[in-house]
């Protein structure tokens, strides 16, 4: 079945094209009904157990061949990543080197009289607009799912939405090739972002094969709904893991702001898919194991002090001065939010027509090339270069200082930070230093404008028809108003100021006020920085960044996540919902639903008159003599996807001439393929003859789906609807009888404040209170 992606097609925002799935649901299995349960009524002994109670010994080798699957696809998924992550790094820092290299060399050119005046800005500009367009050429005519940095797909997936096309292989080909050339051609843009839904698109491929089948044998279902999301989760730990080199920070990321659905299990299998992928990440330099491991292929911090000072790099009383910097960077957080939110959805950006959007996209980029190259020239100021640096670290640090216009043997700090790649800025950032009696290294100017321009640039590209991330601008801009931070507390009385230590804090504190990470982040910054005196200044900066960020505004990912109306539900329901009733928020009258037995006909025309529902009541129609009224009993629910394989196989089919106790002609190997319906239904090929036929669907419906009663709060269903991973809730009376349903369109209505119009009773809207 086709699946169209938000905003593919014009830009809408509606999510009436998002189809949904449970991500809880276990298919019945028509063996166990009927005789096969006699064993229940004393004619037959019940099975045998294992001595360790697991379940029945004829049973232990599949379940032990079913984990070994999913422990095999967990190690494929890190691997994979791992790959992928090495290609994007390769890739980028080839581009970025030699269009670099290339600038320098027409600027020394320039300077000696051998070339045109102008031939620099020229080539940057003409380099930029070249790789940026092709990157949103890619991204708005073939893959639109992966623009930006696919965070707030990944949450919404793993949520319970399902769009098919966030998960497509040609999303995943869009987003490797769409960050190597927006990062090479100079965007304020991260790759960390787009790695992590890379990642999980990975996830997602190696668990779309849910079944396998061989040498004529039944088929054996290896991967449910709730593997194939645990999957998905263990990709976005394992991108983490292979961006940052930060195995621990991958986990908890994934469990923060991705999973919504928590297990132990879970927790252990997505830190085993993270340490492959840090594994294979670390060893991609290496050419034999008795070789030294390579860091240059991890994103790390360096080393922060000299391991031979026995103190730390600040005082006690710092951690106040901390917090505030904190504080602060949730400000600034909540204003780049506002910022990318007028412009993304205000100014509907996002509703141009797609040859717009590539030309927004290159216009960004040729106005910040532009506007660094000449900042660069006015506001850089040229320094003399630092003498020889013993450290290896910091003298390739020295050698990414840019001389642009300067003479020789200077640099200019500006141009040192623009016209360097992203990870050379931010260790330049963190470990240049300089003493009382030199000048700085970078000048507070130069170090105001870098973080103005990336901080307004980036807020200007995210979300935007290219793939983008916001991880390293945030950090970088948060590294350049920590060091000026720093700077201004750099005086005689106060020599102990360390600027590492200062951009460190700034850079979670920016980091933190957007994204509104705390626990994750910090270990990853941790991990990257590889020292652990540095975890109470990032938490104490961390915490005011999120209590003052959500003061003004929602997280970033929350921020897209609403704008674009994807029904993403929260913990807790909204305030208010506890003295609602759940019959305010069923779906509107008529419910549908399918007898026991009904006709192929009906079935056809119920797929066919609702395209976008995934599952339907399944009831037994009775006569009540008592009130004289007919009523519909709940028997189970039935799945979309089953519903088209037995329209697609005859044989399940009864002539509708037939008894009731003639229509047994079931096939319960119609639930044991794969979950996706092969092929779409042609509603021309069915006969006049085939349509009066009809399915005895109680052989197929799920017997236990999840219901509430009628008298249940819609905080309850809420709750219920949350902690299950739900995309269907029955609304039953004290007898069993069907009263209405609920969705998740319900649900999100009633998060964001509104109810649907028409609902029973109620009126057209409801605020929550």
């Amino acid at each position: 079945m086709a699946y169209r992606p938000l905003s593919q097609h014009g830009g809408s925002t509606s999510h009436d094209s998002i189809q949904y799935e449970s991500v809880e649901f276990v298919t019945y299995d028509a063996r166990f009904t009927k005789g096969d349960l006699s064993h229940l009524q004393g004619d037959i002994a019940p099975p045998t157990f294992a001595p360790c109670g697991c379940g029945p010994t004829t049973f232990s080798w599949r379940n032990k061949m079913i984990s070994l699957t999913k422990w095999l696809l967990t190690l494929l998924i890190g691997v994979a990543t791992a790959h992928v992550a090495v290609l994007i790094n390769l890739a980028t820092s080839s581009l970025v080197s030699w269009k670099f290299h290339t600038l320098q060399a027409l600027l020394v050119q320039e300077a000696q009289g051998t070339s045109m005046h102008g031939m620099g800005v020229l080539f940057l500009v003409a380099c930029n607009a070249w790789c940026v367009g092709i990157a949103s050429l890619l991204t708005t005519f073939w893959a639109p799912a992966s623009a930006g940095s696919g965070i707030p797909e990944i949450k919404s997936t793993l949520n319970g939405v399902h769009v098919k096309v966030w998960m497509s292989m040609d999303t995943l080909v869009c987003k490797i090739v769409g960050v190597i050339l927006s990062v090479s051609g100079g965007l304020p843009v991260g790759k960390e972002g787009p790695m992590i839904h890379s990642a999980s698109i990975i996830g997602a491929f190696f668990s779309s094969k849910r079944s396998y089948q061989g040498c004529g044998w039944r088929p054996v279902v290896f991967l449910q709904e709730k593997d194939v999301r645990d999957l998905v989760t263990c990709g976005a730990a394992a991108g983490v893991a292979a961006a940052f080199g930060a195995p621990i920070g991958g986990v908890l990321f994934a469990l923060e702001e991705g999973a919504s659905f928590l297990s132990p299990k879970l927790i252990w299998r997505a830190f085993f898919c993270a340490m492959v992928a840090a594994c294979v990440v670390f060893g991609s330099s290496l050419a034999s194991f008795s070789e030294t491991a390579s860091k240059s292929s991890l994103f790390a911090f360096g080393k922060m002090v000299d391991p031979t000072v026995d103190r730390a790099s600040y005082l006690p009383w710092e951690l106040v001065v901390f917090m505030a910097i904190g504080a602060v960077g949730g400000v600034l957080g909540a204003i780049f939010n506002q910022i990318n939110k007028c412009i993304m959805y205000r100014t509907q950006l996002r509703q141009l027509p797609l040859p717009l959007k590539v030309v927004y996209v290159m216009g960004v980029s040729v106005g910040l090339s532009v506007v660094w190259y000449f900042l660069s020239a006015f506001i850089g100021t040229c320094q003399t270069m630092p003498p020889a640096i013993s450290t290896t670290e910091k003298a390739r640090l020295v050698n990414h200082l840019v001389p642009f216009t300067c003479p020789s043997g200077q640099y200019n700090d500006l141009a040192s930070l623009f016209l360097a790649p992203q990870d050379a800025a931010l260790k330049q950032l963190l470990h240049l230093q300089s003493t009382l009696a030199s000048p700085p290294t970078f000048t507070t100017s130069s170090l105001v404008a870098f973080a103005f321009c990336y901080f307004l640039g980036t807020a200007m590209v995210f979300g935007s028809s290219i793939t983008s991330g916001v991880f390293v601008p945030c950090i970088l801009v948060g590294a350049a108003l920590g060091r000026v931070a720093g700077r201004w507390m750099h005086s005689d009385e106060l020599n102990f100021v360390n600027l590492s230590t200062y951009a460190l804090v700034g850079a979670a504190a920016v980091m933190g006020g957007v994204t509104r990470m705390t626990i994750s982040l910090a270990i990853i910054l941790l991990e990257a920085t590889g020292d652990l005196q540095y975890a109470l200044p990032l938490m104490m900066a961390l915490m005011p960044a999120r209590w003052v960020g959500n003061l003004f505004s929602e997280g970033l990912y929350e921020v897209h996540i609403h704008c674009r109306r994807l029904p993403f539900l929260d913990w807790s329901p909204p305030k208010g919902a506890e003295h609602m009733s759940v019959t305010l928020v069923m779906k509107p009258e008529p419910v549908s639903c399918f007898g026991k037995r009904e006709r192929v006909g009906t079935l056809l025309a119920e797929l066919e008159l609702h395209p976008q529902q995934m599952c339907w009541a399944v009831v037994e129609r009775r006569y009540d003599l008592h009130t004289g009224q007919p009523e519909k009993v709940l028997e189970g629910t039935i799945q979309r996807n089953v519903l088209v394989r037995l329209l697609h196989q005859k044989a399940t089919w009864n002539p509708f001439s037939c008894a009731d106790h003639e229509s047994d002609r079931t096939n319960v190997h119609v639930l044991e393929s794969d979950h996706e319906d092969a092929v779409p239904l042609d509603m021309s090929k069915f006969s006049v003859a085939d349509r009066e036929c009809f399915v005895n669907l109680e052989f197929y419906v799920n017997p236990s789906p999840g219901l509430i009663n009628v008298e249940a709060s819609a905080a309850q269903a809420y709750r219920q609807f949350r902690s299950l991973g739900l995309s269907f809730l029955c609304v039953v009376s004290k007898r069993g009888e069907l009263m209405g349903v609920v969705t998740r369109d319900e649900m999100h209505a009633l998060a964001m404040g509104t109810i649907p119009k028409g609902s029973h009773g109620s009126s057209s809207s409801y605020m929550a209170k």
